[in-house]
């Protein structure tokens, strides 16, 4: 897809389609809709009038040109009440309006930038939205389909009357790493189990670290046992498929000792071990890989984008089977902080692997962490599908992972994790256990991981609830969702 700039108004232009915006509180039309209009011999208005265009959010009025413009169609796109309007809005907006023009053939697409929009917010910021909102919304999970045929476009032009052209290849530039990166982990977290394996996932990140100029490191089954890392190799032992831990690095500031440590919890199929999930819906646990595919997004753009930070990216990888030699309920294990952990349930394996992944990211010299996990079901009885839950052991860190998921436009929780939760995760045999049952599910494995953290600042993402959609909603198409991605280059980027 190629951006181009435009300085000509949208009416004149030769596109397939062009999209103009109209917000619900307004009985007329405004800026470049208002011009559309008068050209369309107040066809919008007429609309308006009958009540047919609401201008609620996300919804699109498809109308053809009569012969009065150049473009062949105008999508009159709907952004809900002006003054509720922020860029998160926006970008749900255009996403809509993308996805039906791709679905209808478009190739060449117009745009409006709302002009107070503008004036509300930072330029650049502005077209990153829309930029976002047209890639993330028109995005198509990949088919195995034989006979296939996607539909894309091709050409999307902004028309921007004044702002310079640095601030149009600004926006456009940042708005293509964060969707694009967001895209990767979409692609990585649809991948069916049995052709995303550990190795696979280590692949991968290998061409991630070739193409970005990151240093990497790969763990294979022997090093791991090397290393004592018992906890990632026992919840691997039921699969054929041997295990990785691989290790990206990124230094773009030699001068500081901070380093941000990235852990994602890269389970490429998880069927629950001997304590097995029931069948329904078991085929969604490909996507149990989503943290770790949300960390390699994140270090694809931050390879790209090269902020003044050092990022150390972690990700255990396996896969949680039931072979003959599958780790049990009972089994204590020594994890490679020296902590050990009795398995209460089997199916409770993302934080025995985060454990392992964790303790090592801070050998490393990591100096404040960040885990992404597809962790528990109880993170979506709280929150349901549209919030993911935090967790932290530090306020002020905390406040800055919840900032730059603000500004990224994706949605955060703060769960507690006040210290009388630590008898859930005591054991009469070991150091710790991994479950203990439903009370506090999502909290449980953020105490969990709080232990392996210890005096380090953690922040624990949980993102069970938002790494899927059922349907397509705004940016998010139905299937994986690429959830934290731009939270943690956002992260990256205030870092430095």
């Amino acid at each position: 897809m190629e951006w181009k700039l435009t300085r000509e108004p949208l009416a004149s232009l030769a596109a397939d389609a062009i999209i103009v915006f109209h917000t619900e509180d307004r009985e007329s039309t405004q800026g470049c809709a208002h011009e559309v209009n008068q050209a369309l011999e107040y066809r919008i208005s007429s609309l308006i009038s009958e009540g047919e265009i609401r201008g609620s959010l996300g919804e699109v009025t498809i109308l053809h040109n009569w012969g009065k413009i150049p473009s062949k169609r105008v999508l009159v796109t709907g952004l809900g009440k002006e003054d509720k309007t922020d860029l998160r809005r926006l970008k749900n907006a255009v996403a809509e309006a993308a996805r039906k023009a791709q679905a209808v053939g478009i190739k060449q697409l117009g745009i409006d930038c709302p002009f107070y929009m503008i004036e509300r917010y930072n330029s650049v910021d502005v077209i990153q939205a829309i930029v976002e909102g047209v890639e993330l919304g028109s995005y198509q999970h990949h088919s195995y389909k034989s006979d296939i045929k996607k539909k894309e476009m091709e050409v999307v032009w902004l028309s921007l009357d004044e702002l310079p052209q640095s601030v149009f290849e600004a926006g456009i530039e940042r708005g293509q790493v964060f969707a694009r990166a967001t895209n990767l982990a979409r692609f990585l977290a649809h991948e069916p189990g049995n052709y995303l394996t550990p190795d696979k996932l280590a692949e991968q990140a290998k061409q991630i670290a070739e193409k970005r100029g990151l240093s990497i490191d790969i763990f294979t089954k022997d090093r791991l046992a090397e290393h004592g890392m018992n906890g990632l190799l026992a919840v691997s032992r039921g699969s054929a498929n041997p295990p990785r831990m691989i290790i990206l690095s990124y230094y773009g500031a030699p001068d500081s000792k901070e380093v941000l440590g990235l852990v994602g919890k890269g389970v490429t199929f998880d069927s629950g071990g001997l304590q097995i999930k029931p069948g329904a819906k078991m085929d969604t646990m490909k996507g149990d890989m989503a943290g770790a595919a949300a960390v390699l997004g994140a270090m694809d753009a931050i390879g790209k984008l090269k902020p003044h930070c050092n990022v150390i990216a972690i990700i255990p990888a396996c896969e949680n089977l039931t072979g003959s030699d599958a780790y049990r309920p009972g089994d204590v294990l020594q994890t490679y902080s020296g902590k050990t952990v009795e398995v209460h349930h089997t199916d409770a394996e993302g934080r025995i692997v985060l454990a392992d992944a964790i303790s090592y990211a801070k050998r490393l010299g990591a100096t404040k962490l960040v885990d992404v996990a597809t962790l528990t079901g109880a993170v979506v009885v709280a929150l349901g599908y549209e919030t993911a839950g935090l967790m932290t052991n530090d306020d002020e860190w905390g406040h800055e992972v919840k900032t730059a998921a603000r500004i990224a436009g994706e949605r955060v929780w703060e769960l507690p994790m006040y210290d009388e939760y630590e008898a859930y995760v005591k054991s009469e045999i070991a150091d710790l256990k991994n479950d203990a049952g439903s009370p506090a599910g999502a909290i449980q494995g953020g105490m969990f991981l709080k232990q392996f953290a210890e005096d380090t600042p953690l922040v624990h993402l949980d993102i069970a609830g938002t790494a899927s959609s059922g349907k397509n909603n705004g940016i998010h198409p139905k299937g994986a969702t690429g959830s934290s991605v731009r939270t943690l280059i956002q992260l990256a980027m205030r870092f430095g």
